[in-house]
């Protein structure tokens, strides 16, 4: 482009290349020329300089011509040779120091070129103009040349150079470059001017990129400001209590950052699909805070992408196809919105939050831009609800204090070890230690020293199994009092799972405790007076229809404890067929009449077939209109009252019976007496004799009133008298046999014809004699038989009578008429023996069922 000093500046020759031949580049295309030949100065071309050729030429020759041509010729060889040999050596250092210098400017990113002043062409090599974005194959000047700088550096660049032409020193100056595609980079241009006398001829330059050293330099400068700004957040967040304060300062400060018009955060309703702003940053007045949005009118799946965790940016809302409808441009601007950014924040797969930026004018938003404003998203989510979590806390705390100290119980909790690390003030008052001392274990020694043994006992499994408990245990108040204390506990551990202790109360119950003794007792007194007198108490609740008994009641009738069904069914169950519709019509007529009590009874069956009489006293209860509530009573067991009042019924019915039956009984006794008695002496003997047995036998009657007697006692009561002091006279032996008052009268006057008869003619008439009674029951088919025997020994020897008396008459008619009784009398001379089968009357039924 330029010549070199002493060429001519007219001449079409390009200038002498200063690279390597090679033809390497670097990426700027640094080229080198191919030509390898190197310029030989002319004062080179000799070897002799002219004083030796002048010498030479005086020297007188003493050589032929010959052998002189010959000589030059050799040297001039030997010249040749050196300096070929010269050659070669220029030529390997030039091509070392070419290769040297293409690696430095490939590492250095340079590239060069030569600018003729005089023509303003530029000569580049192809590389070169490929990295630049210049056309190759065509000239190259000046003007085309200075279109690659940036226009706001194109005037700087200008005086650089200008500067430097003009004092012909070299320059070093930066700019921005725009290639032909619209590719941007930075270069550095350094180079020095060429003159020729005062005259700049030529420039020659180096170009080196430096487009990814400023990139990455603007990189950290970017990186380190957004890292400065989250620093700067995070300082300002740190002091920040309220969760919209936190919320407000974000929006500020990421807003100001980013230098958009608003930032705000938002809480989303998944289910409405809306997000409700609750704090926005505006540069202006104008602010939508408080306000909601549908997300899906900003964009048709909005909510959807969101919902995937997708960061939504709108470089420009009047060129993105995805908002170009009407109805979005429209919602777009009414928030003057021209470029916008969403970033949701997912918890548990839910999309709870949102962050968002506007501007009024558009922006491209960058892979940074999203990374930090996601970052500052999290950053917030974070804030705001440790700022809740706190807020929540001290309010919990605020709550259980207040709690606690209004509790009418001490409150505590206690470590693993049983420390106690909180209590209210009343356990301070109730303690008198002082608050210093209130703490750690001293609530061991107010513990009543018993209490506290077996405390350590049930809590070794307690504290094993980080369980719940509850005991009773006495506390020494601050006057020596010992007091009754509830206390339960329940295990205490923090969000992690962590057993941190115990929490739990201590509720005085000593007044309770004691009133709960006095009333168990009274129950225990009121329970048994009820069982006594057989009374149980109900209360039926007439709107639901439970029935509630008292365990006395199930007794009464006869249910086993706690198995009442608990309603009216279960009453049912046990009450008289025959009584149960009268009962019930008897009730509801006493409702109806809205009667305050009523009275009744009735009869229960027992499930093993026996009656019970019921008599009910009860107590009605209405509403304010008259309704039926409550029906409160009790069931008084007056079994025994119904069978006194029958039994005495009976007994009157049995005395006219009874006494009907002595007279006719007396009068026969009369008339038999008289018939077989030859004197009155004999007569009244005999007749007081039967009268006093009879007496007797009525008197073991009247003591079962008239029901039954049993006959080892009727036998007894007539041989008593009879036996001596050692019992030998009278054996009496069998089973317990009670006999119905039918059969009790004839078989006593029978056994008192016996004795008489014996006493008078037989066993019992002298000293030796001796009476032996035996008896035994038998079943038969048709019911229980007597098997009785008389049997008189050691007596004066017996004769069958001549002439039957009372006494055999009663023997042998009156048992059998009476009893159907199979009687032999046998007469035997060594003594009578009497023996008797009889059926036993069953006794007859003291109550029907009847009513």
């Amino acid at each position: 482009m330029a010549a070199r000093p002493g060429v001519s500046t007219a001449s079409k020759r390009s200038p002498s290349p200063i690279f390597s031949p090679s033809g390497a580049s670097t990426d700027l295309g640094v080229e080198t020329s191919s030509d390898s030949s190197v310029d030989i100065p002319e004062a080179e071309k000799g070897s002799k300089t002219s004083d030796e050729e002048c010498a030479s030429m005086t020297k007188p020759s003493k050589l032929s011509a010959a052998e002189n041509a010959t000589t030059l010729a050799s040297e001039d060889r030997r010249d040749v040779a050196a300096l070929e040999a010269r050659l070669r050596e220029a030529e390997a250092r030039l091509r070392d120091s070419n290769a040297k210098l293409r690696m430095a400017l490939e590492i250095g990113k340079l590239g060069s070129f030569e600018w003729n002043v005089l023509t303003d062409e530029i000569v580049m090599a192809a590389p070169t103009r490929e990295a630049l974005g210049l056309p190759t194959g065509e000239p190259l000047f000046c003007p085309r040349f200075q279109l690659l700088f940036h226009p706001a550096d194109r005037e700087r660049i200008e005086q650089a150079m200008g500067y430097a032409l003009k004092t012909k020193t070299d320059f070093n100056t930066e700019s921005r470059i725009i290639r032909p595609d619209g590719r941007t980079g930075r270069i550095i241009l350094r180079g020095s001017v060429v003159s020729e006398g005062d005259k700049p001829v030529q420039v020659n330059a180096i170009i080196q990129d430096i487009t990814e050293q400023e990139r990455a330099r603007r990189e950290g400068s970017v990186a380190q400001r957004r890292q400065a700004f989250l620093l700067n957040l995070n300082d300002r967040l740190r002091d920040l209590e309220d969760p919209n304060t936190i919320m407000e300062a974000t929006a500020e400060s990421l807003g100001q950052f980013l230098e958009v018009d608003f930032a705000g955060y938002g809480e989303v309703d998944e289910e409405l699909g809306v997000n409700i702003i609750a704090r926005e940053w505006s540069r202006w007045v104008v602010s939508t805070e408080g306000r909601q949005f549908r997300l899906n009118d900003f964009l048709p799946d909005m909510m959807a992408q969101l919902k995937e965790g997708r960061i939504i940016a709108v470089d420009d809302v009047e060129t993105d196809p995805r908002v170009s409808t009407p109805a979005m441009q429209a919602i777009y601007k009414t928030i003057n919105a021209r470029t916008a950014l969403a970033v949701p924040l997912l918890k548990n797969q839910h999309l709870v939050a949102l962050l968002y930026l506007n501007a009024a004018r558009p922006r491209r938003w960058s892979t940074d831009d999203l990374a930090l404003a996601q970052d500052v998203a999290e950053r917030t989510w974070t804030a705001v609800q440790k700022a809740r979590a706190e807020i929540s806390l001290r309010e919990i705390e605020a709550r259980f204090r207040i709690i606690a100290e209004s509790l009418p119980a001490l409150v505590w909790i206690v470590t693993p070890e049983l420390e106690l690390t909180f209590t209210n003030d009343r356990w301070v008052r109730y303690s008198g230690f002082p608050k210093d001392r209130a703490l750690g274990h001293s609530w061991m020694t107010t513990i009543y020293p018993p209490d506290m043994e077996r405390m350590r006992e049930e809590l070794v499994p307690v504290r094993q199994n980080e369980s719940p408990y509850e005991t009773e245990a006495r506390y020494r108040a601050a006057n020596g009092e010992y007091r009754w204390h509830l206390i339960r506990a329940a295990p205490l551990h923090n969000v992690g799972g962590e057993f941190l202790g115990w929490c739990g109360t201590s509720v005085d119950i000593h007044d309770l405790k004691q009133t709960s003794t006095a009333l168990r007792e009274s129950e225990e007194r009121l329970s048994l007076a009820q069982k006594a007198v057989g009374i149980g108490v109900f209360d039926w609740d007439v709107t639901s229809g439970k029935v509630t008994w008292t365990p006395e009641q199930e007794r009464l009738f006869a249910f086993e404890p706690n198995t009442f069904t608990q309603d009216f069914a279960g009453w049912e169950l046990r009450v008289l067929p025959p009584d149960l519709a009268p009962t019930k019509k008897a009730i509801q007529a006493a409702m109806e009449r809205r009667d305050p009590e009523i009275t009744f009874s009735h009869r229960i069956v027992l499930p093993d077939g026996s009656l019970r009489y019921i008599e009910v006293n009860a107590k009605f209860f209405y509403d304010a209109d008259g309704k039926p509530l409550r029906m409160v009573g009790v069931n008084i067991d007056v079994t025994r009252y119904k069978q006194a009042e029958q039994r005495q019924h009976l007994l009157i019915r049995e005395l006219h019976h009874r006494v009907k039956n002595t007279l006719a009984t007396v009068q026969a006794i009369v008339g038999s007496t008289a018939r077989s008695t030859s004197s009155i002496d004999e007569f009244y003997q005999s007749f007081v004799g039967r009268i006093v047995s009879l007496s007797r036998t009525h008197n073991l009657l009247t003591e079962d009133y008239w029901q039954k007697a049993a006959l080892e006692d009727l036998i007894r009561t007539e041989l008593g008298p009879y036996d001596d002091e050692a019992q030998r006279r009278v054996f009496v032996s069998g089973p317990p046999v009670e006999l119905p008052s039918e059969a009790a009268v004839p078989v006593g006057m029978a056994i008192h014809e016996l004795t008489t008869n014996a006493a008078k003619h037989g066993a019992l008439s002298n000293f030796g004699g001796k009476v032996e009674v035996r008896w035994s029951v038998e079943e038969r088919d048709g019911g229980p038989r007597l098997n009785f025997s008389w049997i008189e020994q050691d007596g004066p020897p017996v004769a069958t009578p001549s002439r039957q008396g009372f006494g055999s008459r009663l023997l042998q008619r009156v048992l059998t008429t009476q009893l159907n009784a199979d009687v032999n009398v046998d007469f035997r001379e060594d003594g009578l023996r009497f023996t008797m089968i009889m059926p036993i009357p069953r006794n007859p039924p003291l109550l029907t069922t009847e009513p």
